[in-house]
Protein backbone atom coordinates (compact mmCIF):
# COMPACT_ATOMS: atom_id res chain seq x y z
CA UNK A 1 0.00 0.00 0.00
CA UNK A 2 1.37 3.53 -1.07
CA UNK A 3 2.43 5.98 1.59
CA UNK A 4 -0.52 8.31 1.27
CA UNK A 5 2.18 11.57 1.30
CA UNK A 6 3.27 10.12 -2.09
CA UNK A 7 0.29 9.85 -3.70
CA UNK A 8 -1.11 12.85 -6.60
CA UNK A 9 -4.46 13.04 -8.59
CA UNK A 10 -3.25 13.25 -12.53
CA UNK A 11 -6.74 14.07 -14.34
CA UNK A 12 -8.88 11.92 -12.32
CA UNK A 13 -6.41 9.14 -11.10
CA UNK A 14 -4.56 8.72 -8.26
CA UNK A 15 -1.29 7.48 -8.48
CA UNK A 16 1.56 7.01 -6.90
CA UNK A 17 4.94 8.94 -7.32
CA UNK A 18 7.24 6.11 -6.62
CA UNK A 19 5.54 4.01 -9.26
CA UNK A 20 7.20 6.33 -12.58
CA UNK A 21 5.70 3.94 -15.07
CA UNK A 22 2.20 4.75 -13.66
CA UNK A 23 2.90 8.34 -13.09
CA UNK A 24 4.47 8.04 -17.23
CA UNK A 25 1.15 6.39 -18.50
CA UNK A 26 -1.06 9.19 -16.50
CA UNK A 27 1.43 12.11 -18.10
CA UNK A 28 0.80 10.95 -21.21
CA UNK A 29 -3.14 10.84 -21.13
CA UNK A 30 -2.39 14.73 -20.16
CA UNK A 31 -0.28 15.12 -23.17
CA UNK A 32 -3.05 13.83 -25.34
CA UNK A 33 -5.68 15.49 -23.70
CA UNK A 34 -3.58 19.04 -24.25
CA UNK A 35 -2.52 18.56 -27.43
CA UNK A 36 -6.18 17.67 -28.71
CA UNK A 37 -7.52 20.59 -27.20
CA UNK A 38 -9.46 18.66 -24.83
CA UNK A 39 -8.34 20.61 -21.57
CA UNK A 40 -9.95 23.86 -23.02
CA UNK A 41 -11.88 25.71 -20.89
CA UNK A 42 -14.83 28.13 -22.45
CA UNK A 43 -16.20 31.43 -20.59
CA UNK A 44 -19.17 33.57 -21.85
CA UNK A 45 -20.08 36.73 -21.34
CA UNK A 46 -23.05 37.56 -22.88
CA UNK A 47 -22.23 37.82 -26.39
CA UNK A 48 -18.93 37.48 -26.44
CA UNK A 49 -16.99 33.53 -26.03
CA UNK A 50 -13.69 33.27 -24.81
CA UNK A 51 -11.18 29.75 -24.43
CA UNK A 52 -8.80 29.64 -22.61
CA UNK A 53 -6.22 26.67 -21.73
CA UNK A 54 -3.16 26.98 -18.75
CA UNK A 55 -1.52 24.03 -19.99
CA UNK A 56 2.17 23.81 -20.33
CA UNK A 57 2.94 21.30 -23.57
CA UNK A 58 6.71 21.88 -23.17
CA UNK A 59 6.66 21.44 -19.61
CA UNK A 60 4.58 18.17 -19.74
CA UNK A 61 6.63 17.02 -22.75
CA UNK A 62 10.08 17.19 -20.34
CA UNK A 63 8.13 15.83 -17.68
CA UNK A 64 7.27 12.92 -19.67
CA UNK A 65 10.93 12.40 -21.12
CA UNK A 66 11.61 12.31 -17.49
CA UNK A 67 10.12 9.70 -16.33
CA UNK A 68 10.43 8.12 -19.39
CA UNK A 69 14.04 7.40 -18.20
CA UNK A 70 12.67 6.60 -14.60
CA UNK A 71 10.32 3.86 -15.69
CA UNK A 72 13.18 2.31 -17.71
CA UNK A 73 15.31 2.00 -14.73
CA UNK A 74 13.02 0.84 -12.56
CA UNK A 75 11.81 -2.40 -15.63
CA UNK A 76 15.75 -2.59 -15.84
CA UNK A 77 15.35 -0.91 -19.40
CA UNK A 78 18.98 0.86 -20.68
CA UNK A 79 17.70 4.19 -22.47
CA UNK A 80 21.41 5.30 -23.27
CA UNK A 81 24.36 3.25 -24.32
CA UNK A 82 27.61 4.17 -24.25
CA UNK A 83 29.75 5.12 -27.49
CA UNK A 84 32.24 2.52 -28.58
CA UNK A 85 35.35 3.40 -30.92
CA UNK A 86 36.64 0.25 -33.56
CA UNK A 87 40.60 0.82 -34.95
CA UNK A 88 40.79 -1.58 -37.69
Amino acid sequence: MADQSTLIVIGKTTVDINDPCAVLTELRKAEILVATGETVSMARFGEDETRFTEANLAGLQKLIARYETLCARKSGNRTRFAATVRFT
